[in-house]
């Protein structure tokens, strides 16, 4: 989940909450169609090729998003190279381990133990970047966990290398998005997402020789969408983010569970059981209080720096 920071006066102007909300909606269900085509490749291909491929197809809509939304070297110049190094390797893992648990377990199931990413987020928030936490916010991850075991059930077989992927993925994604935050005052959202697709494509790229195969046309074809797909959701969350505060925005990354268990039962046939939608929703909603519990932190901070 994006983290909550204060927009700049310039963003505040051109908010439009419909729109705002319409492409945070459309983003997320953009990703999961991306996720999908992963799912669909990973039954033939080695994970590396396939994030290079979707890597290699997602470039296009970001570079032509940072051409005309300020100029390529305004965006992606860089102050903190460094900082990209850390996210783009997080980035590596993150998609590597998501990728690969989607081809060990539905996509629905997957997605809510991703959730778990704000309660990683929160925890790390204060190793990393020396944020203090309340007793609300630690109830609340501890509450969240909670939740990832009734998910897991310990003892039923549901705790495997697929589930543990989803969880490794979302805590190298936490440290990700640390990252992201620790920099917000020199480089910008598009020269991460830049950078860290480069690098995936790049890295995974070179492992093809030896790990992948010739792809068909038609699944050529099929990385080709999910990678624009990856390309255009990223676009449109951006934009999304200029028109609606995080805080409206963010949350709606949970309607892909929506996406997941439709995809899920019309592609896969795959349907979640009710003890997962019992730990999803306890998730779910220790994410929705910490991001409450940040917005409303971040308007305090905001209202005592213009009070001074």
């Amino acid at each position: 989940m994006t983290a909550v920071t204060p927009r700049p006066a310039s963003q505040q102007a051109e908010e439009n909450f419909p729109l705002g909300i319409a492409l945070a909606f459309f983003a997320f269900a953009l990703y999961s169609g991306m996720d999908v085509t992963i799912k669909l490749l990973t039954k033939s291909y080695a994970v590396p090729q396939i994030i290079a491929l979707n890597s290699l197809f997602a470039l296009g809509p970001i570079l032509i998003y940072a051409a005309f939304s300020g100029g390529l070297y305004n965006n992606l110049r860089t102050r903190r190279p460094l900082y990209h190094v850390i996210r783009a390797t997080c980035g590596l893992f993150s998609s590597f381990f998501a990728f690969w648990a989607y081809s060990r377990m539905p996509i629905a199931d997957a997605y809510a133990l991703a959730f778990t990413a704000p309660l990683f987020i929160t925890a790390l928030a204060v190793p990393i970047l020396k944020e203090p936490v309340g007793w609300r916010r630690w109830s609340a991850i501890g509450v969240g966990f909670v939740g990832v075991l009734i998910m897991l059930r310990p003892g039923s077989g549901l705790i495997n290398l697929g589930s543990l992927a989803v969880l490794a993925g979302a805590l190298f994604y936490s440290v990700g998005m640390l990252v992201t935050r620790l920099a917000r005052n020199t480089e910008t959202s598009v020269s991460f997402a830049f950078y860290a697709t480069l690098a995936s494509g790049t890295i995974f790229g070179a492992m093809t020789p030896w790990l992948g195969r010739m792809p068909s046309l038609h699944d050529l074809g099929l990385s080709a969408m999910g990678g624009t797909l990856c390309g255009v959701a990223f676009v449109c969350l951006l934009t999304a983010f200029r028109k609606v505060p995080a805080a409206v925005a963010a949350p709606f990354q949970y309607t892909q569970i929506i996406w997941g268990v439709m995809f899920g039962y019309l592609v896969f046939g795959d349907m979640p059981d009710r003890t997962l939608f019992i730990g999803l929703a306890i998730v779910v909603s220790s994410g929705l209080y910490i991001l409450y519990r940040e917005t409303v932190l971040g308007r305090q901070v905001t209202s005592r720096a213009a009070a001074e």
